[in-house]
């Protein structure tokens, strides 16, 4: 399904959260596809952080000396890996989710009057996609060493939970910033074009 729905929803009908959910209910395809995405995405990550993200997680556990990082039971780094592919899942879920219902949400106030073709959807999505791990890595790299800064005192204990969710967190917001600077760059364009 690339288009809307074809009985679509408006804000008029309601706020636009509570339309785009009327909207997801009523077409089950929606639904399967955004659990198809959570399923996906949180399969996904978990082995990739398995295989890969998690040597280079390890490598940077010890980077503050001012921080002493503990690990309480056997199935905090197990957790904490759930945890991180979760929570990419939940966010590829709603991203297909809000792509799919975009005409409740939107109310065509903000999305191009004109049908746009399936070859500049495919690359809009894209790289709407791509730009959240790049986002999430420049987060990681260069945000991260930041807010450890700023939270760390010297001398203090924290658990590899804690250390994950804080490093989980500054990663998942500077990719939704990256992907936010995209859309509205692209909903500004599309506006400015008609």
């Amino acid at each position: 399904m690339t288009g809307p729905s074809a009985n679509p929803r408006t804000t008029g009908d309601g706020p636009a959260p509570r339309a785009a959910l009327a909207d997801a209910r009523d077409d089950i395809w929606t639904v399967l596809a955004g659990v198809l995405a959570f399923l996906f995405g949180t399969l996904a990550t978990f082995l990739v952080v398995r295989s890969a993200v998690w040597d280079v997680l390890k490598a940077d556990l010890n980077t503050n000396s001012a921080i002493e990082i503990i690990a309480v039971t056997p199935f905090d780094v197990i957790f904490l890996q759930a945890q991180i592919a979760a929570t990419v899942g939940v966010l590829l879920a709603l991203e297909t989710v809000c792509y799919l219902t975009r005409s409740a949400l939107l109310g065509g106030e903000w999305w191009p009057r004109g049908p746009l073709p399936a070859g500049a959807r495919a690359v809009l999505v894209v790289v709407g996609l791509a730009l959240f791990p790049i986002g999430a890595a420049l987060g990681y790299d260069h945000v991260f060493p930041v807010v450890l800064d700023i939270l760390a005192s010297p001398g203090s204990r924290w658990t590899i939970v804690r250390w994950g969710r804080v490093s989980l967190l500054t990663a998942v917001v500077s990719g939704i910033a990256v992907q936010l600077a995209f859309v509205g760059t692209v909903l500004s364009l599309s506006n400015w074009r008609q």
